[in-house]
């Protein structure tokens, strides 16, 4: 019998298996501010002056921003002359309410005059108190022409350039605090799900992996995004 070469061994490549820690992974992001405030003005007005730019340090109420006052100057003076005329107008209902009230001492009015005479020195009153608040909103008003930072900070963008017409509550100028900063992620749902409020990570440096610093989950936003659904971390 003709004998036959017996088949080769198969080879066989075996590998030890341990389970990792979870939440191991590498994710990339961005080291950004935790407080930042969009700045602008609460009054309508044509900018006429912004000083800084991005990058700029600002001290806590340094002016960034102002826009012309000539319109609010105009009501400040006419706030004022109102107020003149409503003080003018009480003396006079002042002086005729107590020459009606010697008048009926004498019985030389009736009560139904005096009491007029009263009720006109009272309108007048309320009058100045009115045109005095006038007077204040107005010289509030004109404070608004100048926009300030509320706290020391870096300048990160602007929105608005010299002449340009401004609309209240439009940014001009954004103001970051350096001093406090977070590592800002975009992660998978999976992900999210695995994490906590306070679970510790370490941030390393993309270019320099060296460069280090430990950190903690402050927030984790509770919805997804509706274009990458991912969640922010």
């Amino acid at each position: 019998e003709e004998a036959t070469a017996p088949a080769p061994v198969r080879p066989v490549l075996s590998m030890v298996v341990e389970p990792g820690l979870a939440g191991g992974a590498a994710i990339v992001g961005t080291v950004q501010p935790q407080f930042k405030t969009d700045l602008g003005f609460r009054v309508l007005g044509r900018l006429i002056a912004r000083p800084v730019n991005v990058g700029d340090m600002v001290e806590k109420d340094q002016i960034v921003a102002s826009v012309d006052p000539a319109a609010l100057e105009l009501a400040v003076r006419s706030a004022a002359a109102a107020v003149s005329s409503a003080q003018a107008q009480l003396t006079n209902a002042t002086g005729a309410e107590g020459r009606q009230r010697a008048l009926l001492e004498t019985d030389a009015t009736s009560r139904a005059t005096f009491e007029t005479a009263e009720q006109a020195r009272a309108a007048a009153q309320a009058s100045v108190v009115q045109a005095q608040a006038n007077l204040t909103k107005a010289r509030e008003q004109l404070g608004y022409a100048r926009l300030k930072a509320d706290f020391a900070g870096v300048v990160t963008a602007v929105g608005a350039e010299v002449g340009q017409v401004v609309s209240p509550g439009q940014s001009v100028v954004t103001v970051a605090r350096p001093d406090i900063r977070e590592a800002v992620v975009d992660v998978s749902e999976d992900t999210a799900a695995s994490l906590h409020i306070g679970e510790a990570f370490t941030v390393s440096l993309q270019l320099d992996p060296a460069i280090k610093a430990d950190g903690r989950v402050r927030e984790i936003a509770p919805q997804a995004d509706q274009v990458t659904r991912t969640r922010r971390v």
